[in-house]
């Protein structure tokens, strides 16, 4: 993933702190102020401006796993990905215990048309292919020219982790001390599927790959709440 006609180190941190900056600003204007509407529009049309300013810097398609010739090495191994969550979210299913973590009061509040918007439009393309392109595309591509992919891929699995803050704080409800904990178990969880996602990238030398499988994870984990829903009712 490394290029040997690679921009300055100083250019590639002013560059990544931009980035990152930019991410932070829009994790808090998608999370507090961005109506419901304008959440997948814009979310491509910030992940379409991360992708300009990364090759702008001089990142290669190849680098930023956007290369054509990878696209279906990428689609294999994600649809494979995709299978093993599926077979995973199926066998909670059918586990009691299990499956009351699936149910989720937003989901029994979300209407008829939101049902199937939010698995097939929202997830993909204003969660999925928006988050991929920013952690597992451009983050980690000049994480990897700064610093190696280890620690690429740990920092940024991290910063997945964190991005996912506001999200776990909205949701939860109860005591400090409950909210705390949701906190800290969503940032440890997205964080390990941080890590997951990004050897799915590096192993494919495609984002397809990682994108297809958090679209899996997130739209079949809904899904998995819709049944869990019906079985209450």
């Amino acid at each position: 993933m490394t290029n040997v006609d690679s921009p300055p180190t100083s250019s590639l941190m002013a560059a990544g702190a931009a980035f990152l900056v930019a991410a932070i600003a829009w994790n808090l204007i998608g999370n507090l102020a961005l109506p419901d509407a304008w959440y997948v529009p814009a979310n491509l049309v910030v992940a379409a401006a991360l992708v300009a300013g990364a090759r702008a810097i001089g990142l290669e398609w190849s680098e930023l796993g956007l290369d054509r010739n990878s696209l279906g090495r990428g689609a294999l191994i994600g649809l494979a990905a995709s299978a093993l969550v599926a077979l995973v979210i199926g066998l909670g299913l059918i586990v009691p215990a299990i499956e009351s973590y699936f149910e989720d009061d937003g989901v029994a509040e979300d209407s008829t048309f939101d049902r199937w918007y939010v698995p097939l439009v929202r997830i993909p393309l204003g969660t999925a292919v928006f988050e991929e392109v920013l952690f597992r595309s451009v983050l980690l591509a000049v994480a990897v020219r700064l610093w190696g992919l280890r620690r690429a891929v740990a920092s940024t699995s991290i910063l997945f982790g964190l991005w996912h803050v506001v999200p776990a704080w909205e949701s939860s409800s109860g005591s400090a001390a409950a909210t705390v904990g949701v906190i800290g178990a969503t940032v440890l969880i997205t964080t390990v599927a941080g890590v997951l996602f990004a050897v799915l990238r590096v192993w494919s030398g495609s984002v397809l790959a990682p994108v297809l499988a958090h679209w899996a994870t997130n739209s079949l984990s809904y899904g998995a709440a819709l049944l869990a829903l019906e079985t209450i009712e």
